[in-house]
């Protein structure tokens, strides 16, 4: 591979006798300028060198201006510097090392000496490049692999949410839609990128903790008891219990929205009857889609609600129900919300599988034929 050094000096024979000392070399290819100013129009050309040989005495542009105006460049695109120079003062040399020179020889200068530094310096240069090829390379591994385990942590959470649905939407249509509902919202409440990710993900798992509430209850097809709809509430804690004692932020903010989006705005929720914006935000959001979408869902103890029938329900709740502002931007954006309804509604037979064997609709070996 062929190494550009680049020799600066204002003196025509301490040019010629620089690259003398490299000429015969294959592996060297030299350019030269006479001050500072024709430098940096060589290296706007031909691009930074591999190795500077910097004078500091000369006119337009001296060294000391020069090692001025690359010290910013250099930190991203590192080249040894050689400053060359008939200056032999100690304070001369500590200024030119401190302002980033690697190196300094005096005039009149040993040719092999010459020889050594530049081989040094060039050494310098290939251990500093394949440094940062290598770092370059466990960067990007290591990118991948985070990126790998961001997306197997969405994929649990996503099949988490799934086992919950199974229960009594075998389909899992519904937390679809909810996921949708929710970018939507949280994007007209200007939410950020970072948030309304979050929400989506999170909010399909608000009905994790029915998990833990028996068939008997959860699939009947009448009306519920006193007792059994306090039994039906404790999804909600079930819900937040399974999320819980973890550091991941996606998932706490899952267990936000399991224990909070049967909460109301006028303190009639539950299960801690939270009142206002005393309800994150998060769950006061999912509680309005959870709702929107039951409604208008066919559900084994209910036929679904015509859409405009459930929305003049969700306004009817604005304020009492619902926070006014979640409703307000819902109502803003309900053409995008119907559209969704529409495009990932139930399928005629989304009849939960517990139900469709008890029923006869589908036999136990026609099941598995099914899903094999």
């Amino acid at each position: 591979m062929q190494r550009s050094v680049y020799v600066v000096d204002d003196v025509s024979i301490n040019l010629e006798l620089v690259e003398s000392v490299f000429r015969d070399d294959p592996n060297l290819l030299i350019r030269k300028a006479e001050n500072g100013e024709e430098l940096m129009k060589c290296i706007d050309a031909y691009g930074i060198p591999d190795l500077l040989v910097l004078d500091l005495m000369m006119p337009v542009m001296d060294g000391f201006d020069v090692l001025d105006n690359l010290k910013n460049g250099r930190e991203s695109n590192y080249f040894p510097i050689i400053v060359l120079s008939a200056l032999t003062d100690k304070q001369s040399i500590v200024k030119a090392l401190s302002m980033g020179a690697d190196d300094y020889v005096t005039k009149p200068f040993f040719v092999e000496e010459l020889k050594a530094r530049v081989g040094n310096m060039l050494k310098l240069k290939e251990r500093d490049e394949y440094l940062n090829t290598s770092l370059d390379v466990m960067e990007s591994n290591l990118i991948e692999k985070l990126q790998i385990i961001e997306q197997t942590q969405v994929e649990v959470i996503i099949r988490l949410g799934k086992a919950a649905e199974f229960r009594d939407d075998e389909t899992g249509r519904h937390i679809e839609r909810i996921a949708a509902y929710v970018n939507l919202i949280t994007d007209k409440l200007g939410l950020n990128r970072e948030q309304r990710i979050m929400m989506q993900y999170a909010a399909p798992m608000h009905d994790v903790g029915k998990i833990g509430i028996p068939d008997g209850v959860l699939m009947k097809a009448g009306k519920l008891t006193a007792d059994e709809f306090k039994i039906i509430k404790l999804h909600t804690v079930i819900g937040s219990r399974i999320l819980s004692g973890t550091t991941l932020p996606l998932l706490e903010l899952a267990k936000e929205i399991a224990i909070s989006h049967h909460e109301r705005w006028d303190g009639g929720g539950y299960p801690l009857g939270l009142t206002g914006k005393d309800i994150p935000i998060s769950g006061r959001i999912v509680a309005i889609t959870d709702v929107f979408d039951a409604l208008t869902s066919k559900r084994v103890y209910k036929d679904a609600w015509p859409i405009e029938q459930a929305l003049e329900y969700l306004m009817s709740m604005r304020a009492k129900q619902f926070d006014p502002d979640i409703v307000d931007a819902f109502f803003a954006i309900v053409d995008q919300i119907k559209n969704v309804r529409q495009a990932k509604s139930d399928l005629p037979e989304s009849k939960p599988i517990i139900l469709q064997i008890i029923d006869g609709d589908v036999t136990f070996e026609k099941l598995i034929e099914q899903w094999r």
